[in-house]
């Protein structure tokens, strides 16, 4: 009887010591009670003239979340869906809204830079987790941060991607770099400049555009007479098919037009600048994984539309948190769900995953692991620009 007993007294202290390493966590936990659905976070623009990038985002995150049958490890996954309008102040907002959520696991986004960094200060004050599908600004994971994660590129590669192609394939040795003077676009048109110049190149102008404008006809009028061999953009396809189309108007039209995964949109980008986007050479992520394919035409019959941009990104980053809390997360003896936060960033950075990108994982820092290649505007679709050792 005593033996008995000390057996039952061993298995109630090794699960009180289980549960109590659970609740254990360097920047705390995050309890969902039993019965009560895990919150994800979802911000991106979604209306303006971003929204369709915004939309396609949500719809890879919609995705991924039904692939595992909305839930993980038992509880319920419930999207919550913000507006940033790719603006900090937006951001700013939903991130104190998300993080004062005690169902709240993390973010998937933001979508722009501008709106990322600085919402990602609150998200680490209250130590959560955001995995963002396309901010791509160096600065993003610049600053030490262990929390922030992202599936897309960083634009210190992109910048000096698009300026070796543009000196090395095409011949350049003339260039105009403009930009949106955003904390995304302008760092972009910088690493071109530096890269571009490094390589024995020469930039004739660096000069910033504001984002909404719809008549950049009097800087391109300026440049003009400059002659520049390739035009660089830096920033979003509202603005960058707009420089496009109205270099032709005003005579630029032996120049190559390049710029950045802002543009990389077939309806906002080649649809809006016409016949002016043929040829045009725009920097994104490196061709997708093997089962994109398949992927691609589930999204399409479930969505009604094709990936526009970065759908794919959010899937995986989507995918990445989910398997990160199915790793970490301890469901309890009343039944509830316990998941530490930094256990959750340390998994996530620890991922390694086929995913419909290729293969999906993180630097210390949270970059990913993916890389940049160059596309090609041809008969209104992107393919792999000529010249490339992939």
């Amino acid at each position: 009887m005593k033996k008995t007993l000390a057996i039952v007294a061993v298995l109630a202290l090794g699960l009180m010591v289980s549960s109590a390493f659970a609740l254990d966590d360097e920047w705390g936990v995050i309890t969902i009670p039993k019965g009560q659905p895990m919150h994800l976070g979802f911000a991106a623009a979604l209306t303006g003239d971003y929204a369709n990038l915004g939309l396609d985002e949500q719809d890879g995150a919609t995705l991924a979340v039904e692939d595992r049958g909305g839930e993980v490890l038992g509880f319920k996954i419930e999207m919550l869906v913000e507006d940033d309008q790719c603006e900090g102040s937006p951001a700013m907002a939903i991130s104190e809204k998300f993080s004062s959520d005690p169902l709240f696991i993390g973010l998937i986004g933001h979508m722009c830079s501008p709106s990322s960094i600085p919402a990602s200060k609150t998200y680490e004050k209250h130590g959560f987790s955001m995995i963002s599908p396309s901010s791509t600004a160096a600065e993003y994971t610049a600053r030490g941060m262990q929390n922030v994660f992202r599936t897309c590129f960083s634009d210190e590669v992109q910048g000096k991607v698009g300026a070796e192609y543009a000196f090395n394939v095409l011949k350049v040795k003339t260039a105009v770099a403009l930009h949106d003077k955003s904390s995304y676009g302008q760092p972009i048109a910088e690493n071109f400049k530096n890269t571009f110049e490094a390589l024995g190149g020469k930039v004739l102008t660096f000069e910033g555009l504001t984002r909404g404008d719809k008549d950049f006809r009097p800087v391109l009028t300026k440049i003009k007479p400059m002659n520049p061999q390739i035009v660089y953009f830096g920033g979003m396809a509202a603005e960058g098919a707009l420089v496009q189309r109205q270099m032709r108007d005003v005579g630029i039209d032996k120049a190559y037009y390049m710029s950045d995964d802002g543009c990389y949109s077939v309806p906002d980008f080649i649809e809006g600048a016409g016949d002016a986007s043929d040829q045009a050479f725009i920097t994104f992520a490196q061709p997708k994984g093997g089962d994109y394919a398949a992927w691609e035409k589930r999204f399409t019959e479930r969505f009604k539309h094709e990936p526009i941009t970065f759908a794919p990104q959010t899937y995986d980053a989507t995918v990445a948190l989910l398997m990160a809390i199915e790793q970490v997360g301890k469901v309890q003896d009343d039944g509830s769900l316990v998941i530490g936060k930094k256990a959750l960033a340390d998994a996530i950075r620890g991922l390694e995953f086929e995913g419909v990108t290729g293969k999906v994982g993180f630097t210390e820092t949270g970059d990913s692991k993916s890389g940049v290649v160059v596309y090609q505007v041809q008969g209104k679709q992107f393919v792999l620009a000529p010249g490339q050792d992939l």
